[in-house]
């Protein structure tokens, strides 16, 4: 059968009009920004940057609007406005102060198998760090690739191993000082260390007091931790939100303040690490039905002086990663060291590509400062790939 030639091209049309939408996510209960809320249909995804803003396209008008402790929001792109506020989940009033687990812990561990690809499988990645010295940004780096891993999280039976990940870099920004005014250069993670630090983590030993409480009417488990009195070196507090259905974790959240932490030596200057703190959101696939980590962030704090302690200056470096694809069909082809600093990598920068991207916005201050360094007349040594 032969179809007019207007008809084909209106099939064409609505075949690929895609619906924008771009809005800020808010805390209804105190008007703060929501960093990590995920925006996804069955067809696309994206999440809000720290300013809370987010932009979607998508084929689908479906909306839905989550963060793992808050309410869910279902919607349109025809119905969004321009601020939408979220409301926290309300925690019900049965805390109890946990003694004894085969309980949740132990099942969350039966379930390890079912619930998280313990198998080698890919996805793609987006990899945000930015560094901040004294509070100010001097650092920024997006990465954009193909990630193939051995395995999501480390059994008894799986050693970590520096070969664990492959990395296939596509897209590359970065821009930044490469010393500061103390003449100090600030060594970035590698891709293996990082994707160690994205590892969820076990709080539930011996040094840590738990406790329970449950929302959404019990589907929904948050079981917070921290350190007993003793362990005065360190404070470690946070929390797991677990599904109370199939016992897996969908979110964690791990802070970690050090305590009188020695100080290292390099040449001149010692440093110290002040504090870390960890988040991770993991998301159930509906095609495997198992959970990879959707968004994951990693912060640490570092102390530095000299041996006369004659200054004393902060580092603030954060790590954002957003995965999709996952156990994706496609082939990952090392072209990138695991065991570099990032920084150093280089890669071309693709404006067209990076112009497109709306996976995770630059925030306000981010491209103040790309536009600042950029400056000809800057008395630092900048290192970039964008070019003007």
């Amino acid at each position: 059968m032969k179809f007019p030639l207007f008809t084909i091209l209106l099939f064409s049309f609505f075949s690929y009009a895609q619906n924008s939408t771009s809005a800020i996510v808010l805390d209804r209960a105190d008007n703060s920004p929501l960093e990590f809320v995920g925006i996804y249909n069955s067809k696309n995804h994206t999440m809000t940057n720290a300013d809370g803003r987010f932009q979607f396209s998508s084929s689908s008008d479906s909306i839905i609007v989550y963060r793992v402790g808050y309410d869910k929001l279902i919607t349109t792109s025809q119905k969004v406005k321009d601020t939408i506020y979220l409301n926290k989940s309300v925690l019900e009033l049965n805390e109890v102060t946990v003694t004894n687990e085969k309980t949740l812990w132990q099942k969350v561990g039966d379930s390890v198998r079912s619930n998280y690809p313990i198998y080698p499988y890919k996805e793609k990645f987006l990899l945000r760090g930015v560094l901040r010295y004294n509070g100010e940004i001097t650092r920024i780096q997006d990465l954009q690739g193909k990630l193939e891993r051995r395995t999501l999280l480390y059994t008894k039976e799986i050693d970590p191993d520096k070969k664990d990940f492959k990395v296939e870099l596509t897209n590359m920004r970065k821009v930044g000082l490469v010393k500061d005014e103390k003449q100090v250069y600030f060594i970035f993670e590698t891709f293996y260390q990082l994707f160690m630090n994205f590892t969820p983590m076990n709080a539930t030993g011996d040094a840590f007091d738990l406790t329970e409480s449950t929302f959404n009417n019990g589907k929904k488990i948050n079981l917070s931790f921290h350190t007993k009195p003793e362990f005065d070196n360190e404070k470690v507090v946070g929390y797991y939100i677990i599904n109370n259905e199939d016992h897996a974790i969908e979110r964690i959240l791990m802070e970690i303040d050090f305590k009188n932490n020695p100080y290292k030596e390099d040449g001149k200057t010692r440093y110290r690490t002040v504090s870390v703190k960890k988040e991770m959101s993991l998301n159930k696939s509906l095609n495997t039905n198992k959970y990879y980590i959707s968004s994951a962030k990693y912060d640490v704090k570092v102390e530095l002086t000299d041996e006369q302690n004659s200054y004393t200056s902060y580092y603030d470096v954060s790590f954002i990663l957003t995965t999709s694809d996952n156990e994706g069909d496609f082939e990952v082809k090392k072209n990138v060291s695991t065991s570099k600093d990032l920084f150093k990598i280089n890669y071309p920068y693709d404006q067209s590509y990076w112009n497109a991207q709306n996976q995770l916005l630059l925030t306000d201050e981010m491209l103040d400062f790309i536009e600042k360094i950029q400056d000809p007349n800057s008395e630092f040594k900048i290192k970039s790939n964008i070019k003007n």
